[in-house]
């Protein structure tokens, strides 16, 4: 081993046998290891920050995906809403619109869309987006 010095008879035989009765020994390799002690950390921070999550999305599309039945009223990655009128193993059709089917990709499948909430007096609540036409706060903005 190059650059360590060793109290016993100038020679290294290793470094977890000398560890105690070298201190020279000890004093050279703790740099080295608290460098590969801090690549460990690195990888595996980066591993919980940037792996894991990806890895818990994609069981939950794999999730989603799987559980599509006809009738589903649905959403797919490029925004267009509709219900699902036939599956196969790897594409879906959509109904867009009343005579509009488009086939689509099951894995293009986003979200599967959540009913509206009916108030008790039988009215649907429907809040508009911000911005939308008829809201007062887009009024007096300059685009």
């Amino acid at each position: 081993m190059r650059g360590l010095r060793c109290c016993r008879n100038g020679r290294c035989r290793s470094a977890l046998l000398f560890a105690r009765s070298c201190p020279d020994l000890v004093q050279n390799l703790n740099p080295h290891l608290m460098s590969i002690f801090f690549i460990i950390i690195l990888f595996a921070v980066a591993w919980a920050v940037l792996i894991l999550p990806k890895q818990r999305e994609l069981k939950r599309h794999n999730a989603l995906v799987a559980s599509l039945q006809v009738g589903d009223e649905v959403m797919s990655g490029s925004g267009l809403y509709g219900t699902l009128v036939q599956l196969a193993e790897d594409t879906v059709v959509l109904q867009v619109a009343p005579g509009v089917e488009l086939k689509l990709a099951r894995r293009a499948i986003a979200a599967k869309v959540v009913p509206t909430p009916v108030v008790d007096s039988g009215t649907v609540v429907d809040t508009p987006p911000l911005g939308a036409a008829g809201d007062d706060s887009s009024e007096g903005t300059e685009p």
